[in-house]
């Protein structure tokens, strides 16, 4: 449209080098604004597949073969991406058997309320869905884990597709966060939390976003996580409640279980974050 100005930024990542990055982000950059050109709409870009801007702090590897990432995310948690390890995560407001009540219209607007008056029940409520739920698939393997919000369901017995259509309709049968759904569908992996959320434990976000465009920023980046660090040491992020089903774990799925647990479970029963 004359007289209008648009920006436009394209973001890629590499194996190889940052500079192969820089000239797969020029190349996306061009499709881009040739798609503009064309008359496209700016909200039809594509969007699956898209990498996440996410330092990575470490390969897990079985064998030759590595089976998960460890990244930061953009609040500055430690994050495990696993490309057929599946986890669940499930909100208390979006369990299954609020849908369509008045109870789940009046938790999605007054959840603080809610978790203020009722939350051990909700947790009573939950966890029997999640039982209800494996009883009609006695051959899963499924450990539980209590979250700050809800759940989180890490499948034993076998690995899976992340964007297979199997995995989202269990998600949507357990009552997963939509979000987690709609990003472990487009980014092929599933990814668990494996650190507090910084406001949780009353820090700010850090003020500057992977990648650095300056060593300033880097610099102010790892002061924050100095502070950070020091301070998740007083907080779990799970709680393990128990095992359903199927004892036989997975060998990829055992790996993945104890990098987990060793971030997430301190065994000091340390408040939740």
């Amino acid at each position: 449209i004359a007289g209008q100005t648009y920006h436009f930024v394209a973001w890629k990542g590499s194996d190889l080098s940052k500079e192969d990055a820089r000239q797969l982000a020029n190349v996306a950059l061009e499709q881009r604004i040739a798609r503009k050109e064309r008359g496209e709409k700016l909200g039809s870009y594509p969007k699956d597949g898209v990498p996440l801007r996410e330092e990575i702090i470490q390969e897990v590897m079985l064998g030759n073969e590595c089976i998960a990432l460890i990244t930061r995310n953009a609040a500055g948690c430690l994050v495990l991406n696993t490309a057929q390890v599946m986890f669940v995560d499930i909100d208390f407001v979006n369990a299954p058997y609020l849908r369509g009540s008045l109870r789940g219209c009046l938790a999605a607007l007054f959840t603080a309320w809610f978790r203020a008056q009722d939350t051990r029940n909700e947790e009573e409520r939950a966890l029997d869905y999640i039982r209800t739920w494996h009883a009609n698939h006695s051959t899963w393997g499924i450990r539980v884990y209590l979250t700050k919000r809800g759940f989180r369901l890490l499948v034993t017995h076998d690995v899976f597709d992340p964007s297979s259509q199997e995995v989202q309709q269990i998600m949507h049968e357990l009552g997963a966060d939509k979000r987690y759904q709609l990003l472990c569908l487009s980014q092929s992996c599933f990814r668990a939390r494996l650190t507090p959320k910084p406001w949780r434990i009353r820090l700010q976000r850090p003020s500057v976003r992977y990648p650095w465009e300056t060593l300033e920023q880097e610099l102010l980046q790892r002061e924050w996580e100095a502070s950070y660090h020091q301070a998740i040491d007083r907080y779990d992020v799970c709680k393990f409640l128990e095992t359903l089903g199927n004892a036989k774990t997975h060998p990829e799925v055992e790996q993945i279980k104890q990098v987990h647990d060793r971030y997430v479970l301190s065994g000091l029963g340390q408040p939740l974050a």
